[in-house]
């Protein structure tokens, strides 16, 4: 029962909204993988601290980011470097509001467990499917974070080899 991340419609929202149409459509899909790091970063974020959000949520607190830059924001200046603008925008607000985040969904979380545990009902597969779409988009990151890893360096002629 895989649904599709909540990236998607993010992406085409970008798309629309800060590439130009009249550049060429390359710039965009150049730009995609970047793209989808700085929209999975977050995920990442709330992940690492144990935060449950819905995919609409998630959606919701990316749109409002998007809806930021676009009016307060210089996305035309940054035309060309658009993807990496975008993460420092989603960074910088999670610097500054991210414990006011934490502090909601930790209430959040909290709520659900509570109701979950007068319930009883099968708690660990209803918070295994909550928690599913977030951990996905923080492997996305992971993936995508780890581009570059697998290249072979050059040998140090310095270094004496061990065998």
């Amino acid at each position: 029962m895989n649904q599709p991340l909540p990236t998607e419609p993010l992406l085409a929202q970008i798309k629309t909204q800060f590439y130009d149409h009249k550049q060429p459509e390359r710039r965009y899909h150049q730009d995609q993988r970047m793209l989808l790091y700085a929209l999975t970063w977050p995920a990442q974020w709330l992940d690492h601290r144990g935060l449950p959000i819905t995919p609409e949520a998630y959606q919701k607190l990316i749109k409002n980011r998007l809806h930021d830059i676009a009016t307060h924001g210089q996305p035309k200046h940054y035309r060309r470097t658009f993807p990496r603008y975008l993460l420092k925008c989603i960074q910088d607000w999670f610097q500054h509001h991210g414990d006011e985040l934490y502090e909601q969904l930790k209430h959040v979380r909290n709520q659900l467990t509570t109701i979950e545990n007068l319930l009883k009902q099968n708690t660990q597969s209803t918070q295994d499917n909550q928690h599913a779409h977030l951990t996905r988009l923080a492997e996305t990151h992971q993936i995508l974070k780890h581009k570059g890893a697998n290249k072979i360096s050059k040998k140090d002629s310095q270094q004496l080899d061990l065998f």
